[in-house]
């Protein structure tokens, strides 16, 4: 018999008893779910950088994975929390544009507004939504419960514009998500931006340097050269050859990367 797959992305970082705490909840509630980390080290706040984690995983899960994402800067406000249907999975977050990503080439099969107060845990702090809403929401329709208990549909949620690279007649101008722990500067420039055009004819600027070309692999280039490559989750990333790219061009998440196209 199969058990239920659950993943947990989060800013709370590797220490403290947060991710723990909505962990206990699910485990409760569904003892037999297999609980997946993707990710505890979201820059603290950093919405887009939680949606550009969790942008991905509809592709490396099969149907019936229950996404938990809490990053949640706007906890125990008036913000709403959602659960979302993508491609046969479930998404269970706040409604502050961490969906965004998930939903760029997959619109959703339905949206539910978490209201339903008999779907969360008996006391709720104010701080910690995460476990006392999302978790038991989570786990609801994760033992293939009905969404339409968990409150009422909705047809809109909030979606992030800066996810979204800028084109112009030129090429256009992106931005560093976040950097890997290899130092790799992830940006928001999509693999289609940059594949169909010869990988010579291509131009990247960051941090007022010029990388020339666009490579297959790291090891394309000589060790300590910066080089520009469609990495593994389909963005464009800037990296050094056995180096750390963050440090060498002391930039960070924010920064815009430029894309020039031979004229």
């Amino acid at each position: 018999m199969s058990h239920p797959i659950l993943t947990i992305t989060t800013d709370f970082g590797s220490d403290g008893p947060y991710v723990a705490a909505m962990k206990g909840v699910i485990l409760s509630a569904v003892p037999g779910a297999q609980l997946v980390d993707v990710s505890h080290s979201i820059a603290p706040q950093n919405i887009l950088e939680g949606a550009f984690i969790i942008s991905d995983l509809v592709d490396m899960f099969p149907p019936g994975t229950v996404h938990l994402g809490v990053v949640d800067p706007g906890v125990g406000t008036a913000r709403r929390l959602i659960a979302v249907s993508v491609a046969e999975q479930w998404f269970v977050v706040p409604d502050n544009g961490l969906i965004t990503g998930v939903t760029r080439k997959r619109p959703p099969s339905g949206i539910w507004e978490i209201a339903n107060p008999a779907i969360r845990r008996s006391t709720v702090s104010a701080t910690f939504h995460g476990r006392d809403i999302l978790a038991p929401a989570a786990a609801h329709v994760l033992k293939g419960g009905d969404p339409a208990v968990l409150g009422p549909v909705r047809t809109k949620f909030v979606t992030l514009q800066n996810l979204q690279w800028k084109r112009d007649e030129l090429g256009g101008a992106g931005e560093v998500i976040f950097r890997d722990t290899f130092g790799n500067l992830i940006t928001n420039i999509p693999a289609e931006a940059v594949v169909s055009d010869p990988p010579e004819s291509l131009t990247f600027d960051i941090g007022g340097v010029r990388i020339d070309g666009l490579v297959r692999t790291y090891a394309e280039r000589p060790t300590g050269t910066l080089v520009a490559l469609v990495g593994s989750t389909g963005w464009l990333e800037i990296a050094v050859t056995n180096g750390d790219a963050a440090r060498q061009l002391s930039v960070g998440p924010g920064t815009t990367v430029w894309l020039r196209r031979a004229q």
